[in-house]
């Protein structure tokens, strides 16, 4: 017969096993519900192509990006559940993350193809894709152009890979100019345009429609740092490499008073659609955002909208749209790219922060915190929550 100081003690570890098995338990729900993202049952559309290139420029660093039919979305600001994940119509899952963080890290989303994402940055000439099985960047291909191993910005428009070499622009404009456009054919790389075969100073705001190639061209009237200049938009045709229409949207001194850099955000039917604002006039106290669209068929340019809040233009193969992220005018906006035409679309109380097209059905945007993701149709009538 067992003494009772065997018994209690047998109690003891009993209780105490038992304790640290629920404490387990416990924490292991705890961590589970602390990283765990909920799947909404959204189905993923897969297009033509992904609009890779024109999220990238509306957006500057876009976290969402969509390869076939799955969706790669860069969650942010939560301890626990940030990271890059993958969407899909079945499920939602994390693909990458490095531990609870406070600031975090994500693969890069800015190049995307319909089968790969690629490493925007191309150094060596090299061109790398994500390995997603692997994780890490896999060699793609190499560049053919070994007299410039500067690092080169690579993007893909629709099926084509292009890679650009540009530099900081110190003209008292805040952007970068393009020097040299390359892109990827099945012989090799080819140089399509180069700053040195124009007569302007720098280009920027590269934007593709059918077969061309539009930018902004500025031309400078003298070498002070405050000089003059003649603002382009240009119509440049790369298989023949030439420019075969432009239009004079600006001429004056940028340091002077009124409305100054107009940038090409989207193309429509030779219609360059751009916001421009008033920031070198600091006397004016003017902070609205102002889009024009410059139509180079008539060499006319129309204002089509104003804000007080900051302005996002993006577009999808025809459509073109404006989305505000706060201000008075806060919300999304539909352009009718024949009479310009301005609609409002959605106003609900969300807060806007980035702005995605990567199907020709959902305009897809993020919370203020970056995490949260929700999508509405093209006409602004359905609301679905993506992740978060």
């Amino acid at each position: 017969m067992k003494s009772k100081k065997s018994k209690k003690f047998f109690r003891i570890i009993t209780i105490t096993l038992l304790s640290v098995f629920f404490l387990i338990a416990t924490l292991c729900i705890a961590y589970f519900s602390l990283i765990n993202v909920p799947h909404h049952n959204v189905k993923i559309e897969n297009d033509s192509y992904n609009n890779s290139y024109l999220n990238t420029y509306s957006n500057i660093m876009p976290r969402l990006a969509r390869v076939g039919d799955k969706l790669y979305y860069n969650a942010s600001n939560d301890f626990f559940k940030y990271g890059t994940y993958e969407i899909t119509t079945d499920s939602t899952k994390r693909i990458y993350w490095e531990g609870p963080s406070l600031s975090g890290s994500y693969i890069n989303l800015d190049c995307a193809s319909d089968d790969k994402l690629f490493d925007s940055i191309v150094e060596n000439n090299l061109i790398k894709y994500y390995d997603f099985e692997n994780k890490y960047y896999r060699e793609y291909s190499k560049i053919s152009d070994s007299d410039n191993e500067n690092p080169k910005k690579l993007f893909v428009v629709k099926k084509q890979i292009y890679c650009c070499y540009s530099e900081f622009c110190d003209y008292g404009s805040d952007f970068y100019s393009t020097y040299n456009l390359y892109r990827q054919t099945e012989n090799g790389t080819e140089l399509i345009l180069s700053v040195n075969d124009l007569d302007f100073d720098y280009i920027s705001a590269l934007q593709f429609y059918d077969k061309y190639i539009y930018f902004i061209a500025v031309q400078r009237l003298s070498d002070k740092e405050d000089s003059d200049i003649k603002q382009f938009v240009c119509k440049y045709d790369p298989d023949n490499r030439k420019i075969i229409d432009k239009m004079l949207c600006f001429e004056g001194n940028e340091y002077s008073g009124g409305i100054k850099r107009f940038n090409c955000s989207s193309v429509v039917n030779d219609k360059i659609y751009g916001i421009a604002t008033n920031q070198f006039d600091e006397q004016s106290g003017d902070d609205n955002e102002y889009i024009y669209s410059a139509d180079l068929k008539n060499k006319k340019s129309n204002l089509i909208f104003k804000s007080d809040g900051s302005t996002i233009i993006n577009s999808y193969e025809d459509k073109v749209f404006i989305c505000v992220e706060n201000g008075n005018d806060k919300g999304i906006y539909s352009v009718d790219t024949a009479t310009d035409e301005v609609t409002k679309i959605f106003d609900k109380d969300i807060d806007i922060n980035g702005f995605y097209i990567v199907d020709s059905k959902y305009l897809y945007f993020t919370d203020d915190a970056y995490f949260c993701l929700y999508r509405i149709t093209q006409d602004g009538k359905t609301l679905e929550k993506v992740f978060g």
